[in-house]
């Protein structure tokens, strides 16, 4: 018995061994890999947002505006885009009297076309490349809800809920695509309501 106690404080005493001198360095070592990675993975977008294309959509209200606060802070180059020009150019004053010290920032660009509209959603494209080249990152952000019952509810606000939000950012997405392909690089983002998964009372549409 005692030469088996001897043995297990024997092993005892290497594993412990084994674990301060190779699992915990280790461990600790992987550890500084992986924070020295976030760090350098942060330094670099941030770096990449400072001059980088940005096309937000619904960008007068919500998370768009959110979003358009965010990434001109950063030193992007924003286009803002929605259906009310008035909006878009409050919020191009409100993002412009915000003095920024520790980065150069961009006066946004606007471009108002209405997303359940394909031919206009089209040329906006058109026109956002001609006005700044190419675009980083786009954010399909834009959408409107409807309030009713399904027996209420017409099938033209069932068709303008779709085109708004879907047929239009998939036109917008495909028409902003091939510049995106012919660099080799670019970022798609889409933004959708919970209220398309879980079933809501009065929000069929």
């Amino acid at each position: 018995l005692s030469s088996c106690g001897c043995r297990k404080t024997v092993q005892k005493g290497k594993l412990m061994d084994f674990t301060s001198t190779v699992i915990i360095p280790l461990l600790f070592g992987s550890l500084g890999i992986f924070a020295l990675f976030r760090l350098l993975q942060w330094m670099r977008m941030r770096a990449y947002l400072q001059e980088a294309v940005v096309v937000i959509t619904g960008a007068t209200s919500g998370l768009g505006k959110e979003c358009a606060k965010a990434f001109h802070a950063a030193g992007s180059k924003v286009v803002l885009c929605g259906r009310d020009s008035k909006k878009l150019k409050e919020l191009v004053q409100e993002l412009c009297a915000v003095k920024n010290h520790r980065k150069n920032t961009h006066e946004p660009h606007t471009v108002v076309f209405d997303l359940s509209d394909t031919k206009t959603v089209v040329n906006a494209a058109e026109e956002i490349l001609r006005a700044l080249g190419h675009v980083d990152i786009l954010i399909n952000n834009a959408g409107i809800s409807f309030r009713g019952t399904i027996v209420d509810t017409g099938l033209d606000v069932d068709k303008k809920v779709m085109e708004t939000n879907y047929f239009g950012p998939i036109a917008l997405t495909k028409a902003l695509l091939p510049s995106m392909i012919k660099r080799r690089q670019g970022h798609i983002v889409a933004i959708s309501s919970v209220q398309g998964k879980i079933s809501i009372p009065f929000r069929s549409a």
